[in-house]
């Protein structure tokens, strides 16, 4: 049986880290509201970055790491290379707009 959930991590409250050679953050963003079925197939999660601006200069928002029936990460970075820190994304209010399908 199919399903699918959406959700997505709290604008100006994301729990983004910093990479640690400064240039990028990740965040870990928490699916387990969806409930996956853990004896089924590892959704397949499909993403985007939100925010109030500068995400269009960013990437990396929609490649998914480490993902599993309740969690996955995501790593976003300025397309310079230029770096950039949890405290500056969350000024802007960068969050993960998420949704899952599990088949």
């Amino acid at each position: 049986m199919s399903k699918a959930y959406a959700g997505r991590t709290e604008p100006g409250n994301t729990d983004w880290k910093q990479v640690s050679n400064g240039r990028g953050v990740y965040v870990d963003v928490d699916t387990s509201d969806a409930s996956f079925d853990v004896t089924e197939n590892i959704p397949v999660y499909i993403t985007s970055l939100g925010g109030k601006n500068q995400h269009w200069a960013t990437t990396g928002a929609t490649s998914i790491y480490k993902a599993t029936h309740k969690r996955f990460r995501v790593f976003v970075r300025w397309i310079d290379g230029s770096p950039i820190t949890p405290e500056y994304a969350n000024e802007v209010e960068w969050h993960i707009n998420w949704l899952g399908r599990q088949e």
